[in-house]
């Protein structure tokens, strides 16, 4: 086991405070806020360490730490009560602290892996990871509890992942995953792992936004966040008595905010649906009508607008309670709307993508190994290189290339690097494999000119496959533990693509996979390996032999030189090939070690010829057989 203080892995907690027991209490609050949410009756909720986490990098496949309760659920809550009941209907029968309405998440690699109930002592997390590969881990702790955690552990490897920016989100219950189940589910959460942030939680249940919160952020500002989330909740339009107390609190806090932030970007998430939303409020206003204020606050301000009412449908199974709070699926509606938005006004990109995609969890997993390949700066000259040979003022041939006139260069290519590979001969697959490279940066240049697709298109396509393709790998619960296991996951894999395909309205026939560029004998192998794989095929080897006399005498039947002629000697070829694949033979390398042996033993016949000082072209027939078959004799001493 490998030990160490829990302090530096600690992330989402404004400061941490050191226990007489050797625990540490992740803070959110600096302590002019935690005094602002005291004075306004907050200061439960204030505590709640909703949105801290414990991060870390192991080869080990196990996490333990230990965790003592300061303030447990609220179970007086009506959102908590309701929440409860509920589950108890709907025949969850799970402690509130397994899950129901709260608990401890495991994350792995940006994967959810598991909730852990939220009790005294030490809390043992286990996971998959059984060739012990670098992995990182995040333990979200709980958004309706007070804990302290410490001496924490694992039976591998122990290290703090790479510093990141940080998410801050602020609002009421709703941003801080009141009831929600999984705290890695709360939306800020999911919202943070897709920008590829830590997340700074400082919602507050029952908040009525009160600028006063805003107090002391000194350290926030000097490390500002890569951006600012403030969800306005439903608590001052369901609780504030006059009209104009509504408008102030929302426009003083929001001016407080971009005061402070003047650089960041901040976005307001307007009310989401809640199931008393036509009940009469003292103010007598709707919902509708604080969107349509908070809308022209943010224009007025310079602050992204996000319209909570297009975020999480009016239905009451989306809620935990029922009535107000977002359960698992809820938050995930809403922090997709939500990204959806950050994307639409640029945030995404700025911030380098979603993180929470297949491809980009892949690639976060690959960078944990130290070794991993980083930046390519050669590639990106040879990118660069290809456009300028593409600009008015570069070559003038380049210029004029398309795909039709260079389409066959890449073949010509691809099998000059398959010879250097079959001669063994590095140096000149070296340079065989640039000139590959080059068709395929020059392709994906002629594409881009022509407004069709980029080479970061290429790429990121292949990355997709790639990852799609090899679930063994990437950490999607398949095990592969033979190249025979991995091949069937290969095909399901590709089974899957093309039910997507066919229910997305493509009509692609199974064949169309099969290039018609391909050598006519390659061609035919593919072709009746996958009519094969359908339970199109013979028994047995011998049913297939009895097929190619079949063809052979149907050919013999034809005219010389006819049609018919070439139609059948094709039909004996396929059924030939068929041969080769019931006896897991690849036909084009078996023929082109054939081509190989008839040159070798040619130039052989040449050599033997010249010694005489003759020519083949010379000799009589009968020589040439001689010759022939002394050459034969000879490869097989050589072999």
């Amino acid at each position: 086991m490998t030990a160490a203080n829990i302090a530096p892995f600690i992330r989402g907690a404004r400061h941490l405070i050191y226990r007489p027991d050797g625990l540490v209490r992740p803070s959110r609050m600096s302590n002019k806020q935690a005094e602002a949410a005291a004075a306004a009756g907050r200061e439960r909720a204030a505590s709640y360490t909703a949105g801290a986490t414990i991060n870390l990098v192991t080869t080990g496949d196990e996490v333990s730490f230990d965790l003592s309760i300061i303030e447990g659920i609220h179970f007086e809550s009506n959102s908590v009560r309701e929440t409860i009941e509920l589950a108890r209907a709907a025949g969850d029968d799970r402690a509130p602290e397994d899950g129901v309405v709260d608990g401890i998440d495991l994350v792995v690699d940006g994967v959810y892996v598991k909730t852990a109930p939220v009790r005294e002592g030490t809390v043992m997390l286990e996971f998959e990871n059984p060739f012990h590969a670098p992995a990182s881990v995040t333990i979200y702790l709980p958004c309706l509890m007070n804990v302290a955690v410490g001496n924490l552990s694992t039976n591998g490897s122990l290290e703090q992942p790479a510093e990141r920016g940080y998410l801050l989100a602020l609002g009421d219950s709703i941003t801080q995953g009141y009831v929600v189940g999984r705290p890695s589910a709360s939306w800020p959460a999911e919202v943070s792992r897709a920008l590829g942030l830590d997340l700074m939680n400082q919602a507050i249940a029952g908040h009525h936004f009160d600028d006063r919160t805003l107090r002391g952020m000194k350290a926030f500002r000097e490390n500002p966040p890569a951006a600012i989330i403030v969800a306005y909740g439903t608590n001052d339009w369901a609780h504030t008595e006059r009209e104009r107390d509504l408008v102030e609190n929302m426009t003083t806090y929001l001016q407080r905010l971009v005061d402070k932030f003047p650089d960041t970007p901040i976005f307001a998430v307007s009310p989401i649906w809640r199931a008393d939303v036509d009940s009469e409020q003292p103010h007598g206003r709707t919902l509708a009508w604080v969107r349509s204020i908070m809308c022209d606050e943010c224009a007025r301000l310079g602050i992204e607008y996000i319209d909570g009412a297009e975020l999480v449908p009016a239905d009451p199974a989306l809620y935990a309670d029922g009535r107000l709070h977002p359960n698992a699926d809820g938050a995930h509606l809403m922090a997709e709307g939500v990204l959806r938005a950050l994307e639409e006004r640029g945030l995404v990109a700025a911030l380098g993508g979603r993180h929470d995609e297949p491809r980009e969890l892949a690639d976060a997993q690959t960078l944990l190994r130290s070794n991993a390949p980083r930046d390519q700066r050669e590639l990106e000259q040879a990118v660069r290189t290809i456009w300028r040979l593409r600009q008015n003022d570069g070559c003038p041939w380049d210029r004029e290339q398309t795909h039709a006139s260079i389409a066959k260069n890449m073949i010509e290519e691809a099998y000059e690097a398959v010879d250097a590979i079959e001669a063994g001969d590095a140096a000149h697959l070296r340079e065989e494999l640039g000139d590959v490279l080059m068709q395929v940066l020059l392709h994906a240049q002629i594409a881009e000119d022509a407004g069709e697709f980029t080479f970061a298109d290429v790429c990121r396509d292949l990355d997709d496959k790639l990852v799609r393709r090899h679930p063994h790998v990437f950490g999607s619960g398949v095990a592969a533990h033979d190249s025979t296991e991995v091949l069937d996951i290969w095909s399901k894999v590709k089974l899957d693509e093309r039910r997507d395909a066919e229910q997305s309205g493509s009509t692609s026939s199974l064949l169309d996979a099969v290039p018609r560029a391909l050598p006519a004998l390659m061609q035919a192998q593919k072709i009746s390996k996958k009519a094969a794989n359908c339970g199109f095929d013979w028994e047995t080897t011998a049913d297939v032999w009895a097929k190619v006399d079949e063809e052979r005498a149907e050919f013999a039947a034809e005219e010389t030189g006819s049609g018919g002629a070439l139609e059948e000697f094709g039909d004996v070829l396929f059924s030939v090939v068929n041969v080769a694949r019931k006896e897991h033979i690849d036909a084009e390398t078996a023929l082109r070690r054939s081509c190989e042996k008839f040159r070798e033993r040619w130039a052989a016949m040449e050599k033997a010829a010249a010694e005489k000082d003759q020519s083949l072209a010379d000799v009589s027939r009968e020589e040439l057989e001689q010759l022939w078959v002394e050459a034969k004799r000879a490869g097989r001493s050589d072999s």
